[in-house]
């Protein structure tokens, strides 16, 4: 609020001014410390204008001339310079505790560079409005703002404020308006909160605080209190004496028990979101609660059954249940009064809908969630009364139907449609005059039924899914859909032919194309090359031939490929470790490659799954394996597997390249907005793989593909030994070198592989004795070292007695359990290889070498006695024996001991 406003009925003359020139000059110091970018305090301090109280943002009392208000944060926002970033830079002058007299001070969005909050606040004791908002502050919350004993006001939100939530504000007696939402603040919060009687908006939203909430049963005036996204535990508070509370977010938090009775009491409650905590009693009464419009309980424990009074909560807008262990029947009846519901989300609950509705549901929906709900086995007859619904996912609600003609001429405003996982039955009417109404491009998943015959005309999509069916046909109508499609599934149907060469439709938006398990044949189009966001492609399990063709190489956002079981030939491409930097998978398998595997493949950092075995490849395993940085540590968070894409865009937005929007300080209808989708709708893909992994192939998905690391030669024509490089990779699960001609020992330093579950050198030339370092693998769980020359004992232990003999056959100079019974003559241990579990076999060995040595000794003495050469070829051959027998017996002689006395 600039100062004119407040001294318009001021009588003076035009050389008068109101403001001192000590508030002055600390004025003028604060824009000497802030870089304004936009020119908005240029009139400070001009010939122009000296009276400071008329300067922007600064306003004075009419009487005293001092100065009472600073208003920099009202001036960016009036000129809308806030959604385009900061218009101030600099940090907070000192001066302004000259400004002795203020009563307002609004910094907000006023970038001050992670500088702290200064320590002045002492000289300010009038100050009752202190916002310092979206301001990039850090550091602890000074413990003189304790002396603002008159604050009201108080917002120092989205910050980078640290430490515990600071004790002294239990001395704000008089605070009406708390804020410290968005910073890093940690600790419980101080039950002193529970005592503010004047405090009307409270907000730790977004912070690190634990403990438990304190009781707010003196908080009568409290109208709005959020402490989301935090990691509170314990009960929900009792809120008995809040009567006027209007909004509770105790959202993403640890909270558990029930939702006290009083909530449902609260005459005035307009907003309640408890969603995402470990709330495990049963569903509350929100009878009491005639204004209430959202309510989200989603993502908890509740059990029981949904109750039917919810039905008399006429003003309910937003209902989101979904996520818990509720049970039973939903009727007419917990819909009877809803006239106003616009969002309902029931998905992934045990309810069965039952809902006739011979007139038609009570309200027009926009969002509709009731996955995992049955609905079936008819096709709910009740959404033919919808006919502006924005969302719908009715997938895997035990429908067993034809999808009816009406449903596809509803809604003109759909963004997203969800039939998937049902038996729905039947063709695909041609939507292409239908969809010329849609208000934008809808995503579609009708994946994993029994839908078949030929896709029909469908122009204008974001996203499609109609994998899992049994469609047929070409795939030329791939060529009709708008270039908007940024996310494809097509796999295990029936599509034959060729693929069509229309990629340039889809050039900057297609993010992940499935194709994979289809009858499609010919070479891979290179205008796939024009997808240049294009992150997972899969075509496994088909019949294209050819080579991989070369302007896949501009598709550099590429971090999944499976090319896998085709019929694909030449040499693996060198660029693929050149350009493709960003590969996490590679999955090259069962097709016809020759030639020697490219050194450039090692640049590939990030790969963690490679293969490339049913090949006919020759020369050395490169010895570049320690370049896979990725496989020697853990991975941490999904970023790799995850791929963002738009299952909706708006009508006006023809490219991902425009879609850089975010929504900022939303209140409770953009949150709405939010639940609903609004015009754009975000959507993540988690890739999947198959592997061959303990001898199987199998599928790994989510976390389980984000922990696998494996590499895959098996079935080549490689030679050479194995490279030391790859003991370097740590965090490698499987090894499948399997059906090639490596020979050569297998070098001891395989031991370090310590995270190995899976080992395949089956069906080389190895040679050498088995390592006594894979008896130290404790996760390995399948080995197979069988066809190949290896001799020797089988190291004793706790791990490779336990697998089969199938592990060891087909090497002749192989012995030892599992294999044979024993060996010969035992060699000489090392200390760090002997094992407790070895007691069996020395056991055995002693007893029968101590029986043995008895007789032999008989006999040998006679000749000793008589014979001069036979005692000098004794008494030589026991000088060498003895280091080994003490040794030997040294080590063992303890356990045997123990053993006998058992």
């Amino acid at each position: 609020m600039s100062g004119g406003l407040l001294t318009l009925g001021l009588k003076e003359d035009a050389n008068t001014r109101l403001c001192t020139e000590t508030e002055r000059q600390a004025l003028l110091d604060v824009k000497a410390n802030l870089i304004d970018f936009h020119h908005l305090l240029d009139d400070w301090g001009s010939q122009e204008e000296m009276d400071c109280c008329k300067w922007v943002g600064v306003s004075c009392n009419n009487h005293t001339g001092h100065v009472t208000e600073l208003d920099l944060g009202h001036v960016v926002e009036v000129n809308h310079f806030i959604t385009f970033g900061y218009s101030f830079r600099g940090k907070i002058s000192p001066s302004l505790q000259v400004l002795n007299q203020l009563q307002h001070l609004n910094l907000n969005y006023v970038d001050f560079q992670y500088n702290p909050l200064p320590e002045f606040w002492a000289f300010m004791s009038n100050l009752q409005r202190l916002h310092i908002s979206g301001a990039n502050l850090s550091g602890p919350i000074p413990y003189q703002l304790a002396n603002l004993s008159t604050l009201l006001h108080l917002d120092l939100s989205h910050n980078y404020l640290m430490g515990s939530i600071p004790f002294f504000f239990g001395d704000f007696t008089s605070l009406t308006y708390l804020d410290l939402s968005g910073n890093q603040l940690r600790g419980v919060i101080p039950n002193s909160f529970g005592n503010f009687s004047s405090l009307a908006h409270l907000d730790l939203s977004q912070n690190l605080i634990n403990g438990s909430l304190p009781n707010f049963a003196r908080c009568s005036s409290l109208i709005n209190m959020s402490v989301a996204h935090n990691y509170l535990n314990g009960r929900m508070p009792n809120f008995t004496r809040c009567t006027l509370l209007k909004n509770i977010d105790l959202s993403n938090n640890f909270l558990s028990g029930n939702v006290p009775k009083s909530v449902g009491e609260l005459s005035n409650l307009e907003f309640l979101d408890v969603g995402h905590n470990f709330l495990n009693e049963s569903m509350p009464n929100f009878i009491g609660c005639p204004s209430l419009w959202f309510l989200d309980m989603s993502s908890n424990e509740l059990s029981g059954n949904v109750p039917k009074s919810l039905g008399q909560v006429s003003k309910l807008r937003l209902l989101d249940f979904s996520s818990n262990f509720l049970k039973g029947v939903i009727s007419e009846v917990h819909f009877l009064n809803l006239t106003h519901l616009d969002y309902l989300d029931l998905s992934f609950n045990s309810l069965e809908l039952n809902l006739s509705f011979h007139g038609k549901f009570p309200s027009q929906l926009s969002t509709i969630n009731l996955q995992s709900c049955k609905l079936g086995p008819r096709f709910p007859m009740w959404i033919k009364t919808q006919k502006f619904f924005i969302h719908l996912d009715i997938s895997n609600a035990s429908i067993s139907d034809d999808i009816p003609t009406w449903f596809w001429g509803l809604s003109s405003r759909l963004k997203f449609i969800n039939l998937s996982s049902n038996d729905l039955k039947g063709m695909l009417p041609d939507m292409g005059y239908l969809m010329q109404f849609f208000d934008g491009y809808p995503g579609m998943d009708l994946s994993n039924n029994r839908l078949e015959g030929r896709v029909p005309f469908l122009p204008a999509l974001a996203a499609l899914n109609l994998s899992g069916n049994k469609f047929s046909g070409t795939l030329s109508f791939l060529c009709k859909i708008d270039g908007c499609l940024t996310f494809l599934d097509l796999s295990n149907n029936s599509f034959s032919g060729s693929l069509p060469d229309c990629w340039l439709n889809f050039q900057g938006n297609l993010v992940v194309l499935r194709l994979s398990n289809n009858n499609l044949s010919g070479p891979i189009p290179s205008s796939l090359g024009f997808l240049s966001n294009l992150e997972s492609l899969y075509l496994r399990t088909n019949s294209f031939f050819g080579e991989v063709p070369k302007s896949l190489n501009n598709c550099t956002r590429l971090k999944f490929v499976d090319l896998s079981e085709n019929k694909l030939s030449g040499v693996i491409p060198e660029w693929i470790g050149e350009n493709l930097s960003k590969l996490y998978v590679l999955v090259l398998g069962s097709n016809n490659f020759k030639g020697m595997l490219p050194s450039q493949i090692c640049w590939l950092s990030n790969l963690q799954v490679l293969d490339v075995s049913y090949n006919g490849l020759s020369g050395n395993i490169p010895r570049c394996f320690d370049n896979f940085t990725a496989m020697g540590r853990r991975s941490i968070g999904d970023n790799m597997t995850k791929h963002l894409y738009y299952s909706s865009v708006p009508n006006d937005v023809p490219s991902l390249q425009c879609l850089g929007l975010s929504l900022l300080d939303i209140d409770h209808d953009d949150k709405l907005d939010a639940h609903c989708g609004g015009q754009l709708q975000e959507a993540y893909y988690l890739d999947n793989t198959w592997v061959t992994w303990k001898g199987t192939e199998r599928s790994f998905e989510r976390s389980g593909l984000q922990l696998l690391k494996t590499i895959d030669l098996s079935r080549n024509n490689l030679s050479g030994n194995i490279p030391h490089e790859i003991t370097s990779l740590f965090e490698l699960v499987s090894l499948n070198l399997s059906m090639n001609k490596l020979h050569g020992e297998v070098s001891e330093d395989v031991g370090w592989l310590k995270s190995l579950e899976s080992l395949d050198l089956s069906r080389n030339e190895f040679s050498g004795q088995i390592p006594w370092s894979l008896a130290q693998l404790n996760f390995l769980s399948y080995l197979d070292l069988s066809f190949n020359n290896l001799s020797g004992r089988i190291p004793t232990g706790s791990q490779l007695q336990r697998f089969n003999y199938t592990s060891y056959i087909g090497n002749l100079q192989l012995c030892g359990p599992p294999l044979t019974p024993q060996c010969g003559f035992p060699p000489i241990l090392e200390k760090k290889y002997v094992e407790e579990d070895e007691d069996d076999f020395w056991e055995s060995y002693y007893t029968s070498m101590g029986a043995g040595f008895s007789v032999g000794f008989l006999g040998l003495s006679g000749a000793l006695i008589f014979n001069r050469s036979c005692r000098y070829f004794f008494f030589a051959s026991l000088s060498h024996m003895k280091d080994w027998i003490y040794v030997t017996v040294v080590v063992h002689l303890g356990r045997l001991e123990r053993k006998f006395r058992r």
